[in-house]
């Protein structure tokens, strides 16, 4: 019975192996006859994908993303997201005084607060510490060959070889996330081609190694996102129990006191603002009154997560 099986096994499992090769192949062809009426050398793309494989782990991976963010409970979770290692915060605030003549020379030219390019670092990235090992090239191609979302990752993966051709990384070190995002500030690559500042002057827009390059593009991308310098992302708030008012009405404090919101330290809201509200998808979570940069930062990422971790970080570099 076992011999059969695995006869049955390989069976069906060698011959879908070999197609998909096959078709992956004849993919790569004629994804390079298209990246040759963009303005990419054929030959050379052909020799850049000459070595990658179809890697099915990668779909399994974009497939299984989708969860259900309603699950997590989020006192547990950013409780663990800030005392990771090394912890946010704490490190956040060494690195800003560590590099802080860069950071005020990048601030005067962008106008955007060096506390937002740290923040963002530290969330993106925990300050260049995952970055991740995966080939740009591999991933992208991959993820352009499959169907689901085919036209948006060959864009991608046409970006990240005008990357390498114009010598900004070598193919080797070119790596990034499973989705195909990069460097310590995890750009996309057509992101890289919109926004990458080349700082130092040397010729190359350097996102994985450079910190004059990797902040010059943060603060260069939040500038062409409408970022305001001097201005919040947003507050977070608590109120016990669900909430059921609109959210996207317009509220100042004294409402938003009526509503039953207070700080996250328990205290009435002040100040002389109108904002409407943000909710955060996990369970036990605060909810987000918009600030002036809120949009900023979903230009950036459209999560109100993401900007709530962002909020966290400001809020405590700030008070150095």
């Amino acid at each position: 019975m076992k011999t059969i099986a695995i006869g049955v096994l390989f069976g069906l499992v060698f011959p879908l192996s070999i197609r998909a090769s096959s078709d992956f192949d004849k993919w790569k062809k004629q994804f390079s006859l298209k990246a040759s009426k963009k303005g990419l050398n054929s030959k050379f793309v052909l020799n850049q994908l000459e070595s990658v494989s179809y890697k099915p782990k990668i779909i399994e991976k974009d497939r299984n993303q989708l969860t259900s963010d309603s699950s997590i409970n989020y006192p547990s979770f950013i409780d663990r997201w800030l005392s990771s290692n090394p912890p946010r915060v704490n490190k956040g605030k060494e690195l800003l005084s560590e590099n802080r003549e860069l950071l005020e020379q990048i601030e005067k030219k962008y106008s955007v607060d060096k506390e937002a390019i740290v923040s963002l670092w530290g969330v993106e990235t925990l300050y260049g510490n995952i970055t991740g090992d995966y080939d740009i090239v591999s991933v992208l191609s991959t993820l352009a060959y499959d169907k689901r979302r085919r036209s948006f990752f060959e864009k991608e993966l046409m970006a990240a070889l005008t990357i390498l051709k114009e010598g900004h990384i070598d193919r080797e070190n070119f790596k990034g996330s499973w989705a195909g995002a990069m460097g310590q500030c995890q750009f996309m690559p057509t992101s890289f081609l919109m926004y990458a500042q080349d700082f130092d002057g040397d010729g190359k827009k350097d996102i994985w190694k450079n910190k004059k390059d990797l902040f010059a593009s943060m603060a260069y991308y939040l500038k062409r996102a409408g970022w305001k310098k001097n201005k919040e992302i947003g507050l977070l708030a608590t109120k016990k129990g669900k909430v059921n008012f609109n959210h996207k009405k317009m509220r100042r404090p004294s409402q938003y006191n009526k509503l039953g919101l207070r700080t996250l330290d328990g205290k009435k809201l002040q100040g002389n603002w109108r904002r409407k509200i943000a909710l955060i998808p996990h369970k036990n979570s605060p909810l987000v009154l918009r600030g002036s940069n809120y949009r900023a930062i979903m230009r950036w990422n459209r999560s109100s997560l993401f900007a709530a971790l962002n909020i966290l970080l400001m809020e405590e570099f700030k008070k150095n």
